[in-house]
């Protein structure tokens, strides 16, 4: 019997302590929203069609390479200023007009991950403007990430130019 009560607290002790863990908020390191001048369908459009960004990034990349791996795709992009990066496709939600990638490299020592998402969304009183949500949410030391937030941020407002360019 002595067992049995035994062998009961140990399985029970283990179910409590495989319960979940309270969601952990994240908050952001950088977030920026931009007013366009039409279509949510346009400028999704345009987003979503990766190799399109060497056409609306105002021209900070010179050269765009999109491959699949195993399913996941990654873009491999080359700046106007020689430097070179890969990013790794994680979401394009076209129901939402959500656009998430994950900068695989390089990245700044310290830093382990940095995430780009982009939310494109109609303006409840204007028919015909519509606005995009950037954000950046890093992982890592707080000294990597004021150069990779200033270096992403200064992207995301040529991909904010470009877009107005092509598309007002």
């Amino acid at each position: 019997m002595k067992r049995l009560l035994l062998l009961l607290c140990i399985c029970w002790s283990g179910v409590s302590m495989a319960q979940m863990q309270a969601a952990k908020k994240i908050i952001p390191d950088y977030t920026h929203e931009t007013q366009i001048k039409s279509s949510t369908v346009k400028i999704w459009r345009v987003i979503r069609d990766l190799p399109q960004v060497k056409e609306y990034s105002n021209g900070m990349v010179r050269e765009v390479n999109v491959r699949t791996v195993n399913d996941t795709k990654y873009r491999d992009l080359t700046f106007s200023d020689g430097r070179k990066r890969t990013d790794e496709i994680e979401q394009i939600h076209d129901q939402y007009k959500f656009f998430v990638f994950n900068v695989q490299g390089p990245l700044p020592a310290g830093i382990s991950k940095a995430v780009v998402t982009a939310l494109v969304e109609s303006m409840p009183d204007k028919d015909d403007v519509s606005v995009v949500r950037w954000s950046i949410i890093l992982e890592g030391d707080k000294a990597g990430r004021k150069p990779l937030v200033e270096s992403l941020s200064a992207e995301i407002a040529n991909y904010e130019a470009g877009l107005k360019k092509m598309l007002e």
